[in-house]
């Protein structure tokens, strides 16, 4: 939205008329910033897709551009510290839309539309899940954990910080074995 492109003006349209931006849509803005190439290393799509239907475009989508999903994490997490978690988020972020009713219909929706996703990605084999419960640096080092199993031709390029794994594109050892 803030390039000012014509893709970016019908999202800002939907968005300021407090609409949900339509799955079509979505996936034009993900197909526009997957050819770009700072992508090529990789990606991550955070919070979508939430839908077979959705899930099925996008894998429309990128077979068109020759792209594929190397891993889908799902963050498995119980209803009860989900609820908690966004009631804290509520008080800490003063959301107004973190009520216990909204709450509940968001884990209801998810329960009906986005849960099936589990199983749609389990089955082409890229799904790992993802202990969500515990702590985010735990959450953290699961997620790092399986990322590390990708085989590095698959494997996201970090492009910052100094951590283990891979960084820019060479391999970078564990703290413990680096020389200084």
């Amino acid at each position: 939205m803030e390039a000012g492109t014509e893709l970016g003006r019908r999202v800002k349209d939907v968005y300021d008329r407090g609409d949900l931006v339509s799955d079509d849509l979505v996936i034009e803005l993900i197909r526009a910033r997957l050819e770009q190439p700072d992508t090529e290393a990789g990606f991550i799509l955070d919070g979508f897709p939430r839908t077979t239907v959705q899930a099925e475009a996008l894998d429309n989508m990128m077979g068109d551009i020759g792209r594929a999903f190397s891993v889908v994490f799902a963050l498995q997490i119980p209803d009860e510290v989900a609820f908690e978690r966004l009631r804290r988020r509520a008080d800490v972020e003063g959301r107004a839309d973190d009520t216990d009713e909204a709450i509940q219909r968001r884990l209801d929706n998810y329960h009906r539309e986005t849960e099936p996703l589990i199983e749609y990605y389990r089955v082409r084999g890229n799904l790992v899940p993802i202990h969500g419960d515990r702590s985010e640096n735990e959450v953290f080092a699961e997620i790092q954990a399986a990322l590390e199993q990708v085989p590095a031709a698959q494997r996201p390029v970090r492009d910052s910080g100094p951590v283990e794994g891979i960084w820019g594109n060479r391999e970078v050892p564990p703290a413990g074995t680096r020389r200084q």
